[in-house]
Parts: C-alpha cells; sequence; structure tokens
C-alpha cells in the first residue's frame, strides 16, 4: 500500500532533529538476536524514545492505517540514513527466531527527506508492466524499470507492507532494498508491527 503525506513537512523536521544526535553505525540482526556491523547494511540508525509527543502520534496514525493494531504491538521508531553510497542490501523485516513471539508482521517506511535521485526502495521480487498501468504512478515508482518494483523516495509517502502471508510463512515478494545515493541524502523512517 503506497499513502501519500503520511508525514506532514513539519513533523518530519521535528524527527530529523530529533534523531540528529542519536545516530550511529546500522546493524543487521544475527544467530540469537546479536547485533552484528555488517556490508549488508552500511547507512545509519537512530532509534527515537517512545515518550516523545510525536514520535506517539506517528505510532498512532500507524495503528489507525492498520485497523487500530495495538499501541504495544509497534517496535520504536527508527530513522535510517542513507548517504552517499550507503545502503542495505535485499533483506526481509522478520526475526530469525521462529519461536520467538515478537515478529514483525508489518512494515511501514516513510520518507523524511531525499536529496538524492534514483535512491528509492527496491522490491526485486515485484515485476509490474508499466505500460498496462495508470502513469500516474510513475510520480511514485521508477516506470522505467518492469523488473523490480522500485519506489521513489518522496518526503512525506510511505510504503506499507505485510511480511507474511496468511499462513505466516515469509512473503518472498517483500524482498527489498534500500538503494544507496549517488549523491545526497535519502532519511527514512521505520516503523514494524508485531504480533
Amino acid at each position: 500500500m503506497y499513502v501519500v503525506g503520511f508525514i506532514p513537512k513539519y513533523e518530519r523536521d521535528y524527527l530529523l532533529r530529533l534523531g540528529a544526535p542519536l545516530y550511529e553505525r546500522s546493524s543487521i540482526t544475527g544467530d540469537n538476536d546479536t547485533e552484528l556491523i555488517s556490508e549488508v547494511r552500511t547507512s545509519t540508525t537512530a532509534v527515537l524514545p517512545d515518550d516523545d509527543p510525536v514520535v506517539q502520534r506517528i505510532i498512532a496514525r500507524a495503528s489507525e492505517l492498520q485497523g487500530y493494531t495495538s499501541l504495544e504491538k509497534h517496535e520504536p521508531l527508527q530513522l535510517t540514513r542513507y548517504s552517499t553510497g550507503q545502503q542495505f542490501r535485499p533483506h526481509h523485516d522478520i526475526t530469525l527466531e521462529p519461536d520467538r513471539p515478537l515478529r514483525r508482521l508489518t512494515t511501514l517506511f516513510a520518507i523524511l527527506e531525499a536529496t538524492c535521485n534514483d535512491c528509492g526502495t527496491t522490491f526485486p521480487e515485484l515485476s509490474v508492466n508499466w505500460t498496462a498501468e495508470d502513469q500516474r504512478w510513475c510520480e511514485f515508482a521508477d516506470c522505467r524499470n518492469s523488473s523490480s518494483l522500485t519506489i521513489r523516495a518522496v518526503p512525506g509517502n510511505a510504503v506499507f507492507w505485510k511480511n507474511y502471508n496468511n499462513s505466516y510463512d515469509v512473503d518472498p515478494k517483500t524482498l527489498h532494498a534500500g538503494l544507496p545515493p549517488e549523491r545526497g541524502v535519502k532519511t527514512g523512517l521505520n516503523l514494524w508491527t508485531n504480533g
């Protein structure tokens, strides 16, 4: 699902200021939930404080979008900044431990800032025949590429997806990657909902 105007400019600016002193090198989750630094993910990350009123408002908005999911099921909001050449190679937003009760059932990824071109989020297992689609989508997706779906980095807008199918198997079509900016910066907001 694509959401236009999920985060207004004044909230985006506020979140960027809030997260500025909190950035650290991004990590990936390894076996037994260990945090690993890897070339798979070279961006930086800032975990935002749960008690901030703007953060709480965005979590409530995401809850409403998902049919009023319990606020306790949302992980802390996480800013992810991609500077020139930084990326997150193809991955799924899931936990590795099958018996773990908290699984990232859904992902909502919103763009706060983008001073780059061709630096969106790509889904290599999804393809779209853009000649058969409404060309207005090209404002939000890269219509030059039909072999994968690439969502453009448009500030304020968000993309939402379920990470599992109805049988709770990982949906292979949710494989995605944060593309590296050639120049400039992209900052996104991750919001995961657990089961």
